[in-house]
C-alpha cells in the first residue's frame, strides 16, 4: 500500500513522521479498531487534510508504520555487524540486548509483536526482512567469526532470526522491561545453535 504523496520538503517529512509517531503511540493506549484518522491527526498536531495528503486511509498509515519498523530493525542489525565484538558469545549478547532495547523503546512495537494489536503488514514484508537479517548475520559469522558455510548455515540463520523473534516475544509477554532469564537463555541458545 502506497502513500498518496512522497513528502519532498523537510516540513512535510516532519509532518509524516509525526503522523507515524502518533499512530505508534496510540497503539500503546487503545485497540487498533478504535484508532481513527481524526484521532491520529489530533495526536500528531496536523489537520486531517494534511494527513490525507500523505495517506489515503488508516491502513496506509499503519502499513507505513510497519515498514518503518522493519527498516529500523535492519538499521539496528547493521549497527551490530559493523563492529562485532571478539567472541560469538559477545555478539549474541549484544544482538539480544539491542533488540530487547528496541522492544522496550519503540512505541507500539511491543504491542504489535505480541499480537495485542492486529496490525497488517505488506504481504511478504516480514519474511523478506527475516531474509535480510539472516544475510547480514551470514556475512559477519563467515568473515569475522570464521563459521564455515556447510550448505546449512543460511537456513540455520533464518531459523535463528525467527527463534530470536519468538524468544523476545516470550521475554516481553508479561514483563514490559523484558524477562532477563528469557533474554539470557536466548543468548545461550544463539551461541549453541550458531557456534
Amino acid at each position: 500500500m502506497q502513500m498518496r504523496t512522497e513528502p519532498q520538503q523537510q516540513r512535510s517529512r516532519e509532518k509524516r513522521e509525526r503522523v507515524l509517531a502518533a499512530a505508534a503511540a496510540l497503539l500503546q493506549e487503545v485497540p487498533f479498531d478504535e484508532i481513527g484518522t481524526r484521532t491520529i491527526a489530533e495526536r500528531a498536531g496536523v489537520s486531517v487534510g494534511s494527513l490525507y495528503r500523505f495517506f489515503p486511509d488508516k491502513d496506509a498509515i499503519f502499513y507505513a508504520l510497519s515498514e518503518s519498523w522493519l527498516a529500523k530493525v535492519l538499521e539496528l542489525m547493521d549497527a551490530q555487524v559493523a563492529a562485532p565484538p571478539p567472541t560469538l558469545a559477545g555478539f549474541a549478547g549484544r544482538i539480544t540486548e539491542a533488540f530487547a532495547e528496541f522492544f522496550r523503546a519503540e512505541p507500539g512495537y511491543r504491542q504489535v509483536s505480541l499480537g495485542a494489536q492486529a496490525l497488517r503488514m505488506t504481504p511478504g514484508a516480514s519474511a523478506e526482512n527475516d531474509e535480510q537479517l539472516a544475510s547480514r548475520l551470514y556475512g559477519v559469522l563467515t568473515t569475522h567469526y570464521g563459521l564455515p558455510d556447510d550448505g546449512l548455515l543460511r537456513g540455520r540463520l533464518l531459523l535463528a532470526v525467527r527463534l530470536t523473534e519468538f524468544m523476545l516475544n516470550q521475554a516481553f509477554r508479561t514483563d514490559p522491561g523484558g524477562d532477563q532469564f528469557v533474554l539470557d537463555e536466548l543468548k545461550n541458545l544463539l551461541v549453541r545453535y550458531l557456534g
